[in-house]
């Protein structure tokens, strides 16, 4: 793809995740949005890991929009903490204590594959509490932010500068789990 593209492409990018993200803000303050709070605070640690990850490997305007997803992250789970999900089970507490221990692996990592490897994997379980508590009260979740950030992950992907696993592993594993969200939230509700 041409190179003058892809800051396009990440510009893109980053309006889309404002955009997808804004209506499930607003809902979250309206209390119509319920977030699990243990999804959201590893989203927010995790994202700004994967970022400085994508960066170090030369991702470009590719790695923009996993920098704003960070800022939008940590607004999601302030609100969180005031309109969020108060039912929280065993298996929310396991899975949030396993991510939240996974960080210090990170941090002694010095391969930056090893490090996206570990991120993507605490992300992608961070997404349990909040896939739980959608599947008994899939109302009670935002459909539209998992529906958009579909195309949204497909431009970031579009708009790397250096694809590699490195670069790429963290929005195409966002990619998928945001398919699976929205999948299911969509099929719950006809329920």
């Amino acid at each position: 793809m041409d190179i003058e593209l892809k800051p396009l492409l990440g510009l893109l990018a980053v309006a889309m995740t404002v955009a997808a993200h804004i209506p499930y803000l607003l809902t979250t303050l309206r209390r119509t949005n319920k977030p699990h709070i243990f999804t959201w605070v590893i989203w927010s640690l995790l994202t700004f890991i994967a970022f400085a990850a994508q960066a170090a490997g030369g991702a470009g305007p590719g790695a923009w929009v996993t920098g704003a997803t960070g800022i939008i992250c940590v607004i999601i789970t302030v609100a969180a903490l005031r309109t969020g999900e108060r039912d929280i089970t065993r298996s929310d507490w396991i899975m949030f204590i396993a991510g939240l221990s996974a960080i210090p692996a990170w941090l002694v990592t010095k391969d930056p594959f090893w490090s996206v490897l570990i991120v993507v994997a605490i992300d992608c379980s961070a997404f349990w509490p909040t896939f739980r508590k959608s599947w008994h009260k899939p109302h009670e979740e935002n459909s539209f932010m998992y529906g958009f950030n579909i195309p949204r992950h497909v431009i970031a992907l579009s708009a790397l500068h250096e694809v590699s696993l490195l670069t790429a592993l963290y929005p195409a594993a966002l990619l998928v789990m945001n398919i699976i969200m929205y999948t299911m939230l969509k099929l719950r509700r006809r329920d």
